[in-house]
């Protein structure tokens, strides 16, 4: 059984019957509702919402029982807005993991999120359900938000795309706050035209959001330029240990794919392996979140109410210590200040694995912490350095499970970025690819 992606949008009601007949078994979206545009006359394009940002008229949970009988939100978040402005009909909101925090798409409250090439199968996280209901044919098109790798590890292990954009270019006025200085909303889609579009539909400065930037280019124009004379980094040392075999070989053809068009390849090691090891931006993310979430914990009723491997992870952010929170945002400027002379030296583009492993199974996946770690390595510490990241599919494994490349690009460049990206989808023949249900997949 499967369900295909075509050509065009599917309409309000068409997602709806696709919901109702798919998410019982993948468990994608925990708020089914479509919401149709204000002007039913244009046409229209339909968006899944991932559950910690506002929409108006439908509740807000955060994936939390504490809030699991919030009522309907009267306003929006900025993304939303603008997207309203684009006459975008949406289906709801999107399952994630509790207070979007964990990288496997568990929730106590809600039940776990299912990968749809195997249901198995985790499906990473936090963005579980936008990613999971993108490569179902649920939606073509989602929002999710990226602190450690929450839209791009699910992207890569549910086989879509996944945009992480520069912090700052994207607001995040009217979502859920999990790290002050790591946070972004990011679009997941079915193809990278699709997540251009939808990242030029949500980017643009915010006054309202204090880590807002001024908006930049837009991606569209320029997606179908290709990449000759781009020089692009393949990034070794830590960002190429303990990558699984049919990953690192996908990455080989991918470079050459990239080659191939023009591009320029460059052997990339960090400047500081070391750092990035014992410094790793998962530890200060883990307290920012303590923090974020020190009400709840304080609270002896509520901290109750939250699922045990969120709470858990919450208890090792109280125990960082002030002197390990500096040190890894001193190696968080060390691995900024290398990127910058790294792109202001020639490098375009960086290319690596968007995570070392396919979806590993449920059974293998019980310690949040550890699976997290595992899955989100590659893409912690690139996030939270603020530049642009992009998941493309590059195809699956050999026991039919999606894998994921990773280009980044300096801060700002997500037009070049996905440029390189929708570079190598159509260099793998990936455009409108169908979706995938249960197992049931085509490449």
């Amino acid at each position: 059984m499967s369900a295909t992606h075509t050509n065009h949008q599917q309409p309000g009601d068409a997602t709806q019957r696709a919901i109702e007949h798919i998410n019982p078994l993948i468990n994608a979206v925990i708020h089914p509702e479509i919401q149709a545009p204000g002007n039913s006359s244009k046409p229209t394009r339909t968006v899944l919402i991932k559950d910690c940002m506002h929409v108006a008229g439908m509740p807000t949970t955060y994936g939390s029982q504490i809030f699991s009988n919030n009522t309907a939100e009267t306003g929006d978040a900025t993304v939303v807005g603008r997207l309203r402005q684009h006459n975008v009909t949406f289906a709801g909101k999107a399952h994630l993991t509790e207070f979007c925090f964990g990288a496997t798409g568990q929730n106590e409250c809600y039940g776990n999120c299912k990968n749809p090439w195997d249901t198995d199968r985790i499906t990473g996280g936090s963005s579980s359900g936008s990613a999971a209901a993108v490569a179902s044919g649920m939606v073509r098109m989602a929002l999710g938000t990226d602190t450690g790798g929450s839209v791009r590890v699910p992207a890569s292990l549910c086989g879509v795309v996944g945009l992480r954009p520069t912090m700052g270019r994207v607001p995040n006025t009217g979502c859920l706050d999990v790290s002050t200085i790591s946070d972004t909303i990011g679009p997941l889609a079915a193809s990278v035209t699709e997540a251009a579009w939808l990242f030029d539909a949500i980017h643009g400065y915010d006054a309202a959001d204090p880590n807002s930037i001024a908006t930049g280019d837009a991606s569209l124009p320029t997606l179908e330029q290709g990449v000759e004379g781009i020089a692009v980094g393949r990034l070794g040392g830590y960002f190429s240990e303990n990558i699984e075999y049919d990953i690192e070989s996908r990455l080989d053809e991918v470079a050459r794919l990239l080659e191939s068009q023009g591009a320029r390849l460059i052997d990339t090691p960090p400047e500081n392996d070391t750092a990035i090891r014992e410094h790793h931006a998962f530890r200060f993310i883990l307290a920012d979140v303590a923090d974020a979430r020190s009400d709840l914990m304080r609270d002896t009723r509520l901290r109750e109410c939250l699922g045990a491997e969120v709470r858990r992870r919450i208890e090792l952010g109280q125990a960082v210590s002030g002197v390990e929170y500096a040190a890894s945002i001193r190696s968080l400027l060390g691995l900024r200040r290398w990127l910058r002379n790294l792109f202001s030296g020639g490098t375009d583009l960086l290319l690596l694995p968007t995570t070392p492993m396919t979806a590993p199974l449920w059974r293998d996946s019980a310690d949040m912490v550890e699976t997290t770690r595992k899955v989100a390595g590659l893409t912690y510490d690139l996030g939270a350095t603020g530049i642009p990241s992009v998941s493309v599919p590059m195809g699956l494994d050999r026991n039919g499970l999606p894998m994921g490349a990773m280009l980044a690009a300096s801060w700002g460049n997500e037009a070049l970025l996905l440029r390189a990206a929708r570079a190598v989808e159509r260099g793998l023949s990936l455009d409108d690819r169908p979706s995938v249900f249960a197992g049931t997949s085509a490449n």
